[in-house]
């Protein structure tokens, strides 16, 4: 199967796509929006216009540099856009089928989660990178860019400072971060995108928001992260646990903060 996803034209794949929704093959979502479907046993689709080539590109890159003994991602198989309606096209990424339930089908009912987290969140930090957002370019999507996008590519620390400069401006407030390394956030870490497979390891979905950013982005998505209380108080303790926030970190996550609500009136 996973050959002809490969091989096959894009148009039967879309119908491929179409039959699992008639089918009511759904594995998570709802029509109009975002979907994965089952397309057999081994692969699974998400499409929808929310998907994008950058989430395709961030996913592969976290496949083929995390080490699988610390966290699992699924292998992304194809990726392609349909352009039959110009103004919204619509994503379809093919990966790997994972066995497991998400955090969210649990009920948060994992005692040691957070602490495995903790060390997913170090396995991400370990990879660097040179130019802030998602790997191979792209505006970063997410809660941190106010209306879910920054509506900026940015190709360098210097183009993300004067992005969120011009936003923390009207509170006579600035930042600089060209002192901070890049490294891999996941910025996304809510409890549906986290996966206890069957062989019991954390299995890291939805890269949609990844990217390269100072390590403390990641502290400040999981403080606007949307999720039952428990598990957010949880999750933002296991990544500060492994971040170990200086003073100024911390300033630097309250600006970040501060700055996500002006972005929407740009």
């Amino acid at each position: 199967m996973e050959l002809s996803v490969r091989l096959s034209p894009q148009r039967r794949l879309i119908h491929q796509c179409d039959k699992a929704k008639a089918q009511c093959n759904v594995v998570s979502g709802h029509d109009g929006g975002t979907q994965v479907l089952r397309i057999s046993d081994s692969i699974v689709a998400k499409c929808g216009p929310g998907v994008r080539p950058s989430e395709a590109a961030t996913q592969k890159h976290a496949y083929r540099y995390l080490s699988c003994r610390a966290v699992r991602v699924p292998e992304v198989i194809r990726y392609f856009q349909d352009h039959s309606d110009a103004s919204r096209p619509v994503g379809y990424l093919f990966m790997e089928y994972i066995t497991g339930k998400t955090l969210a089908d649990l009920d948060f009912g994992v005692d040691d989660v957070p602490s495995r987290l903790a060390g997913v969140i170090a396995e991400l930090r370990r990879l660097p990178g040179d130019v802030p957002g998602p790997v191979g370019g792209g505006v970063p999507h997410g809660p941190l860019w106010g209306d879910d996008a920054s509506t900026e590519e940015f190709g360098s620390l210097e183009d993300l400072n004067r992005w969120l400069n011009k936003r923390l401006e009207p509170a006579g407030r600035t930042i600089d971060l060209r002192s901070y390394p890049l490294v891999l956030c996941h910025l996304d870490l809510c409890s549906r995108n986290i996966m206890i497979t069957e062989g019991d390891m954390i299995c890291l979905l939805g890269w949609g928001h990844a990217g390269f950013f100072p390590r403390f982005f990641e502290i400040a998505a999981a403080s606007c992260v949307d999720d039952e209380a428990a598990y957010a108080q949880d999750l933002l303790r296991a990544i500060q646990g492994v971040a170990k926030p200086t003073e100024k970190d911390q300033e630097c996550v309250d600006l970040l903060l501060k700055a996500r609500p002006a972005s929407s009136r740009y």
